[in-house]
């Protein structure tokens, strides 16, 4: 069972391997084997991951479409306002206070701005803030210019006709921009409530998912590969996150430490910056996982006692005196040195 060095390096370890090394080093040799059939337990835990893959997906493409959908309303208001000021300054026959009329509409374009900084306030932090701000940003500056024209604003040419043809096109552009303002609130709801039931607060960089194999991460330079659960972007850092299925223990446990803080090692040399932690979630507990570099030298010298096992085939037994672990592995069904 040994294993021959690629093309003369060091042989590559995953972040999943380097997890069952942890849990029970003979389990790890076994789950190697084409004997491994692996258990019940692992199906079910794959699928979970799959529907948890699948809602964080949904999140990153409802808020995505949002952000579509409120750039169209946007440029559709915009439009609007620009066509009824026209089809205003057009009227000449009906004694109308074009200043009036123009405040008015200053008004709304005010109050939709006060609108979207309500929302950028309660917006959880770093989600879509700085998109509302830029929103928030063109509402008021097109208020102002309103405001300017409703005192500059001479009407003095033109007829009525035209400008109940302009005011009419207005009115179509504004039922638009409704239109696609409820499906941008829409696809924001169903983000939010994905958000809520997953605990995810911030951005989503990367998302693992057995249907669409993502990048595999891999450090060349410790020859370390793996695909963490999903990684959130808060502020500059990118944070892997680990998603355990099945009992929840009293604290993370050693071989899931081992595991997240290989996708730390991997999210250093892939961005160039070690994220401050890492997260593994059992269930609804999440727990941060400090990266230091007493961490990464704990992950490298597990990696290069894997690798002594794997370019020897080396003489790999259990490592614990523990039932319960045997109990619970997956390749008990296969093991020798099980206990009873």
């Amino acid at each position: 069972m040994g294993a021959a060095s690629e093309s003369g390096k060091e042989p590559m370890i995953s972040a999943s391997a380097l997890e069952k090394y942890g849990y029970c080093p003979l389990s790890w040799w076994l789950s190697r084997s084409k004997d491994d059939k692996g258990s019940p337990e692992l199906a079910k835990g794959e699928k979970a991951h799959e529907d948890v893959a699948t809602d964080l997906g949904g999140i990153v493409q409802d808020e995505s479409q949002a952000k579509v959908f409120e750039s169209v309303v946007l440029w559709f208001a915009i439009a609007a306002t620009l066509i009824s000021i026209i089809g205003v300054s057009f009227i000449v026959e009906v004694e109308v206070d074009i200043g009036m009329i123009m405040g008015a509409i200053a008004l709304i374009w005010v109050l939709a701005a006060c609108y979207f900084l309500y929302k950028a306030e309660t917006m959880p932090k770093g989600i879509s803030t700085l998109r509302y701000q830029r929103i928030i940003l063109i509402f008021a500056l097109v208020a102002t210019v309103i405001g300017v024209l409703s005192v500059t604003l001479l009407s003095d040419f033109f007829h009525p006709e035209v400008a109940q043809i302009l005011q009419a096109i207005s009115l179509a552009w504004l039922v638009g921009a409704c239109y696609f303002l409820y499906h941008s609130l829409k696809r924001f709801e169903l983000a939010m409530f994905k958000r809520r039931k997953h605990k995810v607060r911030h951005g989503i960089a990367y998302i693992d998912s057995q249907k669409k194999k993502p990048k595999l991460f891999v450090s060349e330079k410790y020859r370390l590969s793996g695909r963490p659960d999903f990684v959130l972007l808060i502020e500059d850092e990118h944070i892997p996150v680990e998603l355990k299925t099945g009992r929840i223990p009293r604290g993370p446990l050693f071989s899931h430490i081992l595991q997240v803080a290989t996708y730390c090692v991997l999210m250093e040399e892939e961005f160039g910056s070690p994220p401050s932690h890492g997260i593994i979630r059992y269930g609804q507990v999440e727990n941060e996982i400090e990266y230091d570099e007493s961490l990464k030298d704990m992950v490298l010298k597990k990696a290069n006692e894997m690798r002594s096992f794997l370019i020897s085939g080396g003489d790999v037994h259990r490592n614990h005196n523990k039932p319960g672990k045997c109990k619970h592995c997956s390749r008990r069904n296969i093991c020798s040195e099980k206990l009873a």
